[in-house]
C-alpha cells in the first residue's frame, strides 16, 4: 500500500513539472467530455425524430380515415382532408412527491420515477388539432356542407370555426 501511494505521489509530481503532459491530460478530458455531450444530444435528437415520425403517421392515418368516412356521406363525392396540429406529442411521466417541513416552511420536491434505468411513462398525449381543411366534390350543396361540418366536429371534438370546407374542382 505504501509503494502505491509513493508511486501516485511521484506521478503527480511528474505531471506538475511537465507542461506537455498537463496539456495532454486536459486534451483527453476535453475530448471525453465532448464525446459524452454529443452522444447524449444524439439520443435526444433520435427521440425527437421518433416523436415527429409518430405524429406524422398519426396525422396521415387520421386524415385517411376522415376522408374515407366523409366521402361516404350522401352527395359528398370524392373528399380530401388536411389536418393541422398545435405541437408534438406530450409525455406524462410518473412522479413521486416528497414533502418536508422545517422551521423555514414546507418544501415539496417532485421527481420522475425510474425503473430499470428508464423513466416510467403514464401516457402519451397526441397533439391538439387546430384546424381541418376538407375539399369535397359535393361541398357546393349546403346540405352536404353542413353534414360534413357536423361529422367533423363530432369525430374530432373540435369547434366549427376550426373547419374550412371547399368545393373540389
Amino acid at each position: 500500500m505504501n509503494n502505491a501511494s509513493i508511486w501516485i505521489k511521484n506521478l503527480f509530481e511528474k505531471i506538475k513539472n511537465n507542461k506537455l503532459f498537463q496539456y495532454l491530460i486536459i486534451g483527453i478530458l476535453a475530448v471525453t467530455l465532448i464525446f459524452l455531450a454529443c452522444t447524449k444530444s444524439k439520443s435526444n435528437e433520435s427521440q425527437n425524430y421518433n416523436q415527429v415520425d409518430e405524429v406524422s403517421a398519426y396525422l396521415e392515418n387520421l386524415e385517411e380515415k376522415l376522408s374515407k368516412t366523409l366521402s361516404s356521406v350522401s352527395g359528398a363525392g370524392k373528399v380530401s382532408v388536411v389536418i393541422t396540429v398545435e405541437s408534438g406529442m406530450q409525455t406524462v411521466l410518473a412522479s413521486k412527491t416528497v414533502t418536508t417541513s422545517d422551521e423555514n416552511g414546507t418544501k415539496i420536491e417532485e421527481s420522475p420515477i425510474i425503473v430499470n434505468g428508464k423513466t416510467v411513462v403514464i401516457k402519451e398525449l397526441y397533439p391538439k388539432i387546430t384546424g381541418v381543411l376538407i375539399v369535397a366534390q359535393g361541398a357546393n350543396n349546403i346540405s352536404v356542407l353542413s353534414k360534413l361540418q357536423q361529422a367533423t366536429v363530432s369525430l374530432l371534438d373540435i369547434e366549427l370555426n376550426q373547419i374550412e370546407i371547399l368545393t373540389m374542382k
